[in-house]
């Protein structure tokens, strides 16, 4: 794995192998900061791949949280059957009690969805923010329904999903280094546009 440059002291190639990124070989000079974080993110992300859980969950969320953002907004149509705690209601009544819910995990998929595809290093949080919408509406769910022992049940069903998740997106090593390699892209695009705009002043 490596990356190419070309110091803008002496003009050279550099065939960079692995970080740090910091003199060029041939006249010594130091490399820019963008250019050196740019490089050095390049070879982070040439040695780690999306993990396959994330890449799977890339094709699963679109389609999920398209369906429920679909349902919900035909909900005061009254396409399809609508049901809280087990009762048939309204598509109206419906949204009323659930709509909120059925939005935040529907627009919470997509995000997550997205900023995977787009390597964003925020679609971590994305994806804990749906499960926790989801945590949310199992609470209040299970508190409408049977008071704090259901909102405990609710909580209960959840957490070791929740514990899982947590642990997959910010302790397992090769989910955590490809995290890593994304944030290192996104400060090398920053560094640029920054020297971009104090070139241009």
């Amino acid at each position: 794995m490596s990356v190419s440059l070309i110091c803008p002291s002496c003009g050279t190639p550099v065939t960079i192998h692995r970080a740090p990124v910091s003199v060029c070989h041939n006249c010594q000079a130091a490399f820019p900061e963008a250019l050196r974080l740019s490089a050095e993110a390049a070879l982070a992300r040439e040695k780690i791949g999306r993990p396959l859980l994330l890449t799977i969950g890339m094709y699963v969320a679109p389609t999920f949280g398209g369906f429920v953002l679909l349902f919900t907004l035909l909900a005061p149509l009254n396409v399809g059957h609508y049901t809280l705690n087990g009762e048939v209601v309204t598509g109206l009544e419906f949204l009323k009690h659930a709509g909120l819910l059925f939005i935040a995990l529907g627009a919470t998929a997509l995000a997550a969805a997205y900023a995977i595809w787009k390597e964003h290093s925020w679609s971590r949080w994305a994806i804990m923010a749906f499960w926790l919408a989801q945590l949310a509406g199992a609470l209040g769910t299970g508190w409408s329904d049977s008071g704090v022992a259901g909102a405990a049940g609710a909580v209960a069903s959840l957490l070791l999903a929740l514990v899982l998740v947590g642990w997959y997106l910010f302790g397992k090593e090769n989910v955590v280094e490809y995290y890593r390699a994304l944030a290192k892209g996104e400060a090398a695009v920053a560094a640029r546009r920054a020297s971009g705009q104090s070139d241009g002043a």
